[in-house]
């Protein structure tokens, strides 16, 4: 399958969409949310008065109160967000939003995602459910060439970005997600990053996902490409570069464990308000 140059949107095509939108949905991955958000897309559509909606997607990845966690994170500090898993079909909160909007005429929901948290998977979904059409998006020529508008119901309506969201903040993050694993220039050093990230975050882990023993990230990757029988050609040492991909690719797929936890100060404040 040939690979696809990402596109990122600019912050001018940002604005252009979500002014002509009534709900902004931003798409995150549950696992690692607060690496991905776009504050300026939020800002924009906070001060523009739209509803904002974040899909934390891939809920199925993480514990169930880790979910909780982070919902119940974002809604402490004013943000409307729901953990869903768009490809195990677990959207019963999102439907439900948009059965609220059926019988109040046209409504534009606007979709964003950073790479890979399932933008597509979203548009897919509902494109298959319900979609009774494909049009191109009304407005100025040029750009608005590349969005598409899905008419979901009657009412319903889903503009479909051109490309996807900058990740702001998160340098790792944004090199694992903006270029295929065989593509990039220093996997070992991305990985390398990932397995810390991962033995801090959920201890234990890559031994149960990996099979390895090792708890030196470098020694983690020696010990996986003897595992796979990866080896470099020329002196038959350990192909770490292979293990690195694989690892990168795994951790992209779900099929490592690892999550991340809201802020604790703030996750203390708000279960302990509930007593």
């Amino acid at each position: 399958m040939r690979d696809v140059e990402l596109r990122l949107l600019s912050k001018k095509e940002i604005i252009e969409v979500v002014s002509s939108s009534d709900v902004v949905v931003e798409i995150l991955d549950i696992r690692v949310p607060e690496s991905l958000r776009n504050r300026f897309l939020e800002n924009i559509a906070l001060r523009n008065r739209k509803r904002l909606i974040l899909l934390l997607n891939k809920r199925d990845l993480v514990p169930r109160d880790v979910a909780r966690e982070w919902v119940e994170y974002y809604r402490s500090i004013g943000l409307e967000a729901y953990a869903v898993s768009i490809l195990m079909g677990g959207l019963r909160s999102f439907e439900k939003i948009l059965r609220e909007y059926e019988g109040r005429g046209k409504i534009y929901f606007s979709v964003f995602g950073a790479p890979k948290v399932g933008k597509s998977s979203l548009i897919n979904y509902f494109k298959k459910k319900r979609s009774a059409s494909v049009s191109k998006y009304p407005g100025t020529p040029g750009y608005t060439r590349h969005v598409q508008l899905y008419k979901i119901s009657p009412d319903i309506y889903f503009i479909d970005t051109p490309g996807v969201l900058s990740i702001e903040y998160d340098s790792l993050e944004r090199m694992i997600r903006t270029a295929p694993p065989e593509k990039l220039s220093n996997p070992v050093k991305i990985a390398l990053e990932l397995i810390r990230r991962i033995q801090a975050n959920t201890p234990g882990s890559l031994e149960k996902s990996l099979g390895v023993s090792s708890e030196d990230p470098e020694e983690i990757l020696r010990e996986y490409a003897l595992k796979r029988r990866w080896f470099y050609e020329t002196d038959k040492e350990p192909n770490i570069e292979e293990a690195s991909r694989d690892i990168i690719r795994r951790y992209l797929d779900g099929r490592i464990i690892y999550y991340t936890r809201p802020p604790k100060r703030d996750v203390e404040k708000i279960f302990g308000e509930e007593k």
